[in-house]
């Protein structure tokens, strides 16, 4: 609205008799309420109004948000807004910055719906506005978290991973030294995968919904491709027949594929390790598997395979230092995609784990 029409003391007493009914459901919400006339002036506000705003009943009613709490956002906000509520006839839905009258700054949730008259016309709107101060309080912090991750460790980190192995190749240090120099290698790519994996972990709260168009098999085999490199003693192996078309976050999809293949080669046999990977059509789904051939995950364990943090009894034999994140963030993407990840592994003594993705065709 561009421009706060108040009300008469006439319309407001026409108004508030004809919200009698409405306001009383609202006055024991603990949540933020207020109704208005079609203007947006103020005929009803229960006491978490009060409490949130630092704005007297009095000083309240007859007067609309922009003009004490409100009117802190862009100026399209507002726009879209009014439109959705009173051109377009529907609820909103927004996050909104407001100020109470002391000068705090506070976030609130809107849901601002239209109650019509009997002629379809807009009476009345009923705003419920929780506050999500500490939500957004929260979405700041991993914000500043993601960029001390991202400049403050994981840059520094990475140039020292390529001042180590130059010196390991071109430094010509001593057996000694280069024994202790790949001990300080493994430390730091240790440091880069936690740091890695918590980005991706942060990231899951926002994900990005983004579809676009792919091949999974070619998916799998870029993988594949930039997997063997760090991989030089193992044997890669994928049978994926003709295409698999998908509409999806590709870049979800790769996090998924990604990190299972390199677990799988990771505990691997350590003397002729093998991980053999496979994409096949069933009906209505693609089957992704992926299996090596280390040791058995021990049966009681099993359990808690895909929980945050946790390593098998037996991790340590094939990789000394692991995030125990890889596996959980395999499980919180594919939850959130509706694909379905599960694993295989022999009894005690066994050789072997495969875990599986189901996929719906297509998705």
């Amino acid at each position: 609205m561009s421009k706060h029409v108040q009300l008469s003391e006439s319309e407001r007493a026409r108004y508030i008799y004809d919200i009698q009914l409405l306001k009383a459901g609202f006055d024991h919400v603990n949540d933020h309420v207020v109704i208005t006339d079609p203007r947006g002036n103020i005929l009803y506000a229960n006491e978490a109004v009060t409490k949130n705003t630092g704005y007297l009943l009095d000083e309240i009613l007859g007067h609309n948000p922009g003009d004490l709490w409100g009117g802190h956002m862009p100026k399209e906000f507002y726009q879209e807004m009014w439109h959705v509520v009173a051109e377009e006839k529907k609820p909103f839905v927004g996050e909104v910055k407001n100020v109470r009258k002391d000068g705090t700054e506070y976030w609130q949730e809107i849901h601002i719906s239209p109650v019509f008259d009997e002629h379809g016309a807009v009476r009345f709107f009923i705003g419920i506005e929780p506050n999500i101060t500490g939500r957004k309080d929260r979405e700041k912090f991993r914000e500043e978290f993601n960029s001390i991750l991202s400049h403050q460790l994981r840059n520094p980190l990475t140039a020292i991973n390529w001042s180590l192995q130059w010196l390991f190749e071109q430094g010509g240090l001593s057996i000694y030294q280069k024994e202790t120099l790949e001990g300080l290698y493994k430390e730091n790519q240790t440091l880069l995968q936690l740091v890695a994996d918590l980005l991706s972990l942060s990231r899951m709260e926002r994900i990005d919904n983004r579809t676009e168009d792919f091949d999974l098999a070619e998916l799998v085999r870029s993988i594949l491709e930039m997997q063997k490199p760090h991989y030089k003693d193992k044997e890669f192996s994928c049978t994926a027949t003709g295409a698999y078309p998908m509409h999806n976050n590709r870049s979800l999809a790769l996090q998924v594929c990604t990190n299972i293949i390199a677990n799988a080669a990771d505990y691997s046999a350590k003397e002729k390790g093998r991980v053999t990977m496979s994409l096949a059509k069933k009906p209505g789904e693609y089957v992704f598997s992926c299996e090596n051939n280390g040791a058995a995950i021990p049966l009681e364990e099993q359990s808690k395979i895909f929980t945050r943090f946790f390593r098998t009894s037996n991790a340590r034999a094939y990789k000394e230092q692991g995030t125990g994140l890889g596996l959980y963030i395999v499980k919180m993407i594919t939850d959130h995609l509706g694909w379905h990840v599960s694993f295989t592994s022999p009894a005690a003594g066994g050789e072997g784990t495969i875990f599986y993705v189901r996929i719906p065709a297509g998705r």
